[in-house]
């Protein structure tokens, strides 16, 4: 085995595949593929903590000295585009290729977008990464008031953050309730 496993995802999964490997004992090739820029870091603060405050730090899941005392190779900024099963290699976004013996698909999810005319202008946002939450944080504070479609804990967490900064903070819900997804009706009853 030369090529070792590649982990395809660095938020919490692709981390704690990669710790848990060596845990387990095993001493082969591990890389860990990101596709942003900064170490992997906690991804709850980015609805409260940085949308507010503009010298906020991102909060590692485990620091650079995990990384390299593990033996794991951890390689930011990089976006796979394809999978060739056949060959066992990944073709990375702007050229290149990375073989593997053992794949791990941790990719996690991402926002869902609506399929609706102007879905793609400049202000309507998601939030996934530290790069959406500043944008938030910087387009939102250009505006008085915000829409926020969706009501589940990240929606309402945004809503709640912007709130307190003095904006004025609409909730738009497909379903009869806030946090109809999430919780139990008796649960979400108070929000």
């Amino acid at each position: 085995m030369k090529n070792g496993v590649v982990i395809v995802g660095a938020g919490h999964a692709g981390v704690q595949a990669a710790a848990s490997l060596r845990e387990d004992g095993y001493d082969g090739p591990v890389i860990l593929v990101g596709d942003e820029d900064e170490l992997p870091y906690h991804k709850p603060p980015l609805s409260k903590t940085f949308i507010k405050d503009a010298e906020a730090k991102p909060q590692p899941l485990r620091g650079e000295a995990f990384y390299t005392g593990s033996a794991i190779d951890y390689r930011p900024g990089v976006r796979i585009d394809r999978i060739d099963a056949g060959r066992r290699s990944l073709d990375i976004a702007g050229g290149g290729a990375l073989a593997f013996d053992h794949l791990i698909l941790a990719t996690g999810s991402r926002p869902r977008t609506l399929p609706l005319p102007g879905a793609d202008l400049s202000g309507v946002l998601s939030l996934r990464s530290l790069a959406d939450a500043r944008l938030i944080r910087d387009l939102s504070a250009q505006s008085d008031e915000v829409v926020i479609l969706g009501g589940g804990f990240i929606g309402l967490e945004i809503a709640a953050t912007l709130r307190a900064a003095g904006r004025t903070v609409t909730v738009v819900e497909a379903v009869d309730r806030l946090l109809g997804r999430a919780v139990a009706p008796v649960v979400a009853s108070p929000v």
